[in-house]
């Protein structure tokens, strides 16, 4: 972490996890550009303020636009104008809150607890939604997880986002929030709604990964690795202990565990000629599509003396894992994969296969992450949030 985002992490969120609900900050809508809201409670009373003063009480009666005007929020009830302010704060005043929200540009409506500000940003909204840490956890799972999965994957699921939330803590600190609802950090639309997945993150409340020294883990998930994980540092470059190759029978014959995709011929040697216009040949290998790391496990594609990261081509060819065979069509190529996602950690659907075949989700981890412990996050040093 840089002097400076470890400054903002100091002021921002050095506090002793022993102070266990938390609450944190969290960009929503992030990758969208939007000018105007509507926003009204859904349970619970709000105070309204702008720019630090009251402007109004919030019930479940009250619906809101604000929008984006020059530099500033305009703000309106539906009987009058509330006035401008460069920044506006939706302040819960009761024990259960919550709110809906439905930029003006769509037609679907978030629901989200706790708190939210908004500021002017670039002609823009800015929001950051004030939430307790598990309603943001639970929805991540939900967002993350999908909808009508065992219980005990969800146990997992929701282990591994928090680990990986508290990890990764200082991601957006120079955006004044901890995290964004992308999949830049994990996805988050708001409150969950599923009563398996709430009963998940309410079971496992607190709990982390992490490695042999107690320090949290970088706990990488996706969708279906076709057979085989892949150690970290096969596509990352980075080698860590508990990111080990994995052979998973558990995940075959789930949703994504095959994937076909065709590429014009002529495409094709197109993209081979550009890549290896900037490779240095390698004439140790015999001639083939392929390197020697065993089946499941290649990081390489092998054509005409030149190696190509397969992390690269899935990139750039728009391809849904790294795990595929190369066949010759009339006029195409043919490729034939595995898989989907970087395939290095927890395989979502393996774990889903699992946890229906009633392992636990203590067991579902341990076999995906390699020499892992889990436990309370209150008995962590605090050093979390540094990546």
């Amino acid at each position: 972490m840089s002097p400076m985002r470890k400054l903002l992490f100091l002021i921002f969120f050095l506090l002793p996890l022993s102070a266990w609900p938390i609450n944190i900050s969290v960009g929503i809508y992030t990758t969208e550009k939007i000018k105007a809201i509507i926003i009204a409670p859904k349970t619970g009373t709000y105070l309204l303020f702008g720019d630090g003063k009251f402007i109004d009480s919030m019930t479940t009666a009250n619906v809101y636009e604000i929008k984006s005007v020059d530099s500033s929020l305009e703000i309106k009830s539906l009987e009058r104008s509330l006035g401008k302010y460069s920044s506006i704060q939706v302040k819960e005043c009761s024990v259960v809150c919550s709110f809906n929200i439905r930029p003006l540009s769509e037609k679907a409506m978030r629901l989200y607890n706790d708190e939210l500000t908004v500021s002017a940003a670039g002609g823009y909204l800015k929001m950051v939604n004030k939430v307790e840490f598990e309603h943001y956890l639970a929805g991540v799972v939900e967002c993350e997880g999908g909808h009508k999965r065992p219980l005990e994957f969800y146990k997992a699921q929701a282990i591994i986002c928090r680990t990986y939330a508290l990890n990764n803590l200082a991601r957006h600190l120079g955006d004044y929030y901890e995290l964004c609802d992308a999949v830049h950090c994990q996805v988050y639309k708001g409150t969950a709604d599923e009563a398996d997945i709430l009963d998940a993150v309410e079971t496992t409340k607190g709990l982390v990964i992490t490695d042999s020294t107690r320090h949290l883990i970088d706990a990488a998930y996706f969708s279906n690795c076709g057979g085989y994980t892949l150690n970290s540092e096969d596509v990352w470059g980075k080698y860590m202990p508990y990111l080990r190759s994995v052979k998973d029978t558990f995940c075959l014959n789930q949703p994504h565990a095959t994937w076909v995709k065709h590429i014009k011929l002529l495409d094709w040697n197109s993209y081979m000629e550009r890549k290896e216009a900037v490779l240095k040949k390698d004439d140790s290998h015999d001639e083939g599509y392929w390197d020697s790391i065993p089946e499941g496990r290649r990081i390489y594609f092998y054509d005409k003396g030149y190696l190509i990261p397969l992390k690269d081509m899935r990139l750039d060819l728009n391809l849904h894992s790294t795990y595929f065979s190369v066949e010759m069509g009339a006029d195409d190529l043919i490729l034939k994969g595995r898989g989907n996602g970087h395939r290095i950690g927890f395989c979502q659907e393996g774990a889903m296969n699992m946890a229906t075949l009633n392992y636990t989700y203590l067991q579902i981890l341990q076999f995906y992450y390699h020499g892992i412990q889990v436990i309370d996050a209150a008995t962590l040093p605090i050093e979390i949030g540094g990546n």
